[in-house]
């Protein structure tokens, strides 16, 4: 088979990278990920299609200390609906 054949649409150009951040709690869950993949197109205007949009899924690596010295990750399991 080849490689033309595995082509999925092409990005368009004109439209701006989307990028989302997502915790690892989410990043393994194969539910929770189409989820928010139809989350994100519903707000960009297209809830049945997301072909053309370039989204780039990045797994949270950012973290947050608190006054107290906690350590927690920047994005939350708690803000994923």
């Amino acid at each position: 088979m080849s490689n033309t054949m595995l082509r999925g649409p092409v990005p368009d150009p004109w439209l701006p990278v989307v990028n989302v951040t997502v915790p690892m709690s989410v990043a393994d869950d194969l539910d929770k990920m189409q989820d928010v993949i139809k989350n994100v197109m519903t707000q960009l205007g297209c809830p049945t299609c997301h072909s053309g949009r370039d989204l780039r899924i990045t797994i949270a690596r950012d973290f947050v200390v608190d006054p107290q010295g906690q350590v927690q990750q920047a994005v939350t399991t708690s803000a994923i609906h």
